[in-house]
Formats: structure tokens, sequence, C-alpha cells
């Protein structure tokens, strides 16, 4: 199985102060295979500069960087439009989005959002892959 990794994934595995950080870093370590697209590497990118991680632009492109030079790491472009995307309300687009890209290139999209993977329109697609844990 492959996986498109949602921004909270991204996050975990790189910062170690994230409170998932060793269980998000231990389960990416044993998968064979993991995508990232501009979404969620630009989500990335933000999040980690703002003051919840105060990272600088260079730490935050060398963390990237260095997440794309995993062996199991694939960039997926984003061949999906906005009309392909589930209705939903405003705050759900994104997430509507990566879940119909994952389902276009028959992905499992690996999220830590709890209320994402309850929603009728990602089931079988969002999946928390540390909630067994």
């Amino acid at each position: 199985m492959s996986w498109l990794l949602d921004v909270n994934v991204i996050l975990a595995s790189r910062w170690s102060t994230h409170v998932e950080h060793a269980s998000v870093k231990a389960w990416l370590d044993s998968v064979e295979e993991f995508h990232t697209c501009s979404i969620t590497e630009l989500g990335f990118v933000r999040i980690s500069l703002s003051v919840a991680y105060n990272a600088t632009w260079d730490e935050v492109q060398e963390s990237l960087g260095a997440l794309h030079a995993r062996v199991a790491h694939r960039f997926l472009a984003d061949d999906v439009d906005g009309t392909s995307s589930p209705q939903t309300i405003s705050k759900d687009t994104t997430d509507a989005h990566l879940v119909s890209l994952s389902r276009q290139h028959g992905l499992r999209l690996a999220t830590l959002d709890a209320s994402l993977v309850t929603k009728p329109w990602a089931k079988g697609v969002a999946e928390n892959p540390i909630a067994s844990e």
C-alpha cells in the first residue's frame, strides 16, 4: 500500500517537537512508498515557518529536502481539478481535494486528523496510520 502524506503527518515526521514525532517517524520508516504533493508540502512550509514551529526558511528547506531524499519518497503531481472533489463545507475543501487526489491514484491519505477519517467522503481513503499504537 502506498500513501499520500497529509500536512500533519509531514510535520510530525520532520519536527522532533511534535507530540507524535516518534510514532510517525517509526511508521514512515516502515513504509515502502509514500508521496507528497504541492499542497501538502506548501502546508508543511507554511506551518513550519509559523510560531508553532518557528523554523527558519533554511531549516524548512533542508527538512523537506531530506524527506525528498528518502528512497521511499515519490512526488505526486496534482492532476485533480477543483470540480472533482465531493461537496463539503469551506473548511474541508483542501482535505476533500487530497482525498480525491489519493483516490484517483490508488493511494491512502495518511492523516492524524481524527475528524477527517470519519467524513463519509473520506471513508476507505483517509486513515490514521498510527491510530492502533
